[in-house]
């Protein structure tokens, strides 16, 4: 990291320390599993999470102190208020709940008051002592590929790292234990989230930056490979929202849109891999079958089709405005083909099938892998505790909800009891209620209507397109911290890249 010359040597301290943060985040956090694999990957990571970030935010704070640092509140970007606020009323929320103590760490997965004070000293300090700059996004690209590698491997019947106990492996999912894992995160819902952050922030500044970052198109294809395997279809609902939504903002010009055509093109490629390969993870004969079906055959015509198009695009010059206004109309026209195309389907299965009834009006408890049971029931909590809601990390507290489910090949019954919302919005609502959810979703809208509409900085639209894409799978992920410190430093980031953080400044302000 380059200093400003004529900033003080102890005042570097705040940037320094911040910039070995981030790549602790990015980069180490990702990947720390501790030493029993997922049998005891959420202690692993919390306890990481919470003293890499406590010694981080002290010593930070310390130093301020020390140096009597005064704020300049006149400065202070408008998201950082409103978040700010969302903490307010967590606190309070934690200090009215009647679970008492509870609500420090949380009765399901350190999902408590502690860790949203931590998310948001991150968001904090990020966005103040942050400086924005490339390594970062090789640090997220390089702990995204090893994540994936490590999938890969899992899908294909091997134990990487040793992160199932004993013999289990990918495929007894659903027989031997009830939750889904995958890479080094754990969940595969988690593993999703996390791919929802690192794909956009590397696709978006290969597109972006001043020269190509070729060393990050394999990134891409393994991410994009595996968000389409681990078929967690909150994750892929996220990914495409993102590539529609941004597109007309990001490819601004006929570099860049070169640059998002070689981004399409490994995507379909990846899409193509994804839906032809099939592994059956049998590690003896370590068999890989590929067949084609008519999901397949539509990627690869799509990856023909865009060689031809890169190819047309090589010589030719587009006006921006016309180029944004095409752009603009073909997003819009995609999703209303999209929309009336689910309306009409005619399925009577998947992902699709379900929105398609959702849509007619019929929605059942099952959809969503019974996500819309969970939501019903959550709802019927909110009326009791609207403003301030039971608490932070209470959901087990107040919610009875068990599925079950005989295995056959076992002869047992495995047993999930439900202790999240499985929708990070209504989890705010129903723990800390109404009064924190409005300045969340409004710092939320607030950074990116200004990530919209901010100048020439490559930082700003990755960081956004990350965010983004994120917050719409939220809508469906579970929102735990084994993630969500990468959402809030990201979101600081983009703070920092919007009040124009090029280089350290003077901590004295006026």
């Amino acid at each position: 990291m380059k200093f400003n010359a004529k900033v003080p040597k102890d005042e570097h301290f705040p940037y320094w320390i911040t910039d070995k943060y981030i790549y602790a985040i990015l980069l180490v956090f990702p990947l720390f599993t501790g030493f029993y694999g997922y049998s005891k990957i959420t202690l692993s990571k919390y306890i990481f999470f919470a003293a890499v970030t406590g010694i981080w935010a002290l010593s930070v704070i310390a130093h301020c102190i020390k140096k009597k640092e005064k704020i300049c509140l006149e400065k202070t970007p408008s998201p950082v208020w409103l978040v700010l606020l969302y903490l307010i009323f967590c606190c309070v929320s934690a200090a009215v709940s009647p679970f008492g103590s509870a609500v420090l760490l949380g009765e399901g997965r350190f999902d408590g008051l502690v860790t949203i004070f931590l998310c948001v000293c991150i968001f904090l300090l990020a966005s103040r002592f942050s400086v924005p700059k490339a390594s970062y996004v090789y640090a997220l690209s390089l702990s995204s590929s090893i994540n994936c590698a490590v999938a890969v491997l899992q899908m294909a019947g091997l134990n990487p790292l040793r992160l199932f106990p004993g013999d289990y492996t990918f495929y007894d999912a659903g027989v031997k234990f009830s939750s889904v894992f995958l890479g080094t995160i754990g969940n595969a819902d988690l593993f999703s989230a996390f791919l929802c952050l690192s794909l956009p922030m590397v696709c978006v500044f290969y597109i972006t930056a001043e020269k190509r970052h070729y060393a990050l198109l394999p990134t891409a294809a393994l991410s994009v490979f595996c968000l389409l395997a681990c078929k967690v279809s909150g994750g892929i609902l996220a990914f495409s929202v993102f590539i529609l939504i941004s597109a007309p903002f990001v490819v601004t010009g006929e570099e860049r849109l070169r640059r998002a055509l070689d981004i399409l093109l490994i995507s379909a490629v990846s899409a193509f891999a994804a839906s032809s390969i099939a592994m059956s993870g049998t590690t003896k004969s370590f068999p890989i079958s590929i067949s084609f079906s008519i999901k397949s055959t539509v990627f690869l015509t799509a990856s023909m089709m865009i060689v031809f198009l890169r190819t047309f695009v090589k010589k030719k010059d587009f006006e921006p405005r016309l180029l944004k206004a095409f752009l603009s109309f073909l997003s819009a026209f995609v999703v209303l083909a999209g929309i009336v195309t689910i309306y009409f389907w005619k399925g009577t299965e998947g992902t699709v099938y379900e929105l398609s009834q959702v849509m007619h009006g019929n929605i059942e408890d099952g959809f969503g892998s019974s996500r819309i049971l969970i939501w019903r029931n959550l709802l019927k909590l909110f009326p009791e505790r609207p403003l301030l809601g039971g608490g932070p990390g209470t959901i087990p507290l107040r919610l009875n909800l068990v599925f079950s489910r005989y295995v056959e090949e076992t002869g047992k019954t495995l047993k999930t009891y439900v202790d999240n919302a499985h929708n990070d919005y209504l989890g705010i609502l129903v723990c800390t209620g109404l009064l924190s959810l409005v300045p969340y979703l409004a710092a939320q809208l607030l950074s990116l209507g200004k990530a919209a509409t901010a100048d020439k900085n490559p930082f700003v639209p990755c960081l956004a397109c990350a965010l983004l894409c994120y917050w719409v799978q939220s809508f469906f992920g579970l929102g735990l911290f084994l993630v969500s410190p990468i959402m809030w430093l990201l979101w600081g980031m983009l703070i920092s890249s919007l009040s124009g953080n090029a280089e350290p400044k003077p901590l004295s302000l006026p």
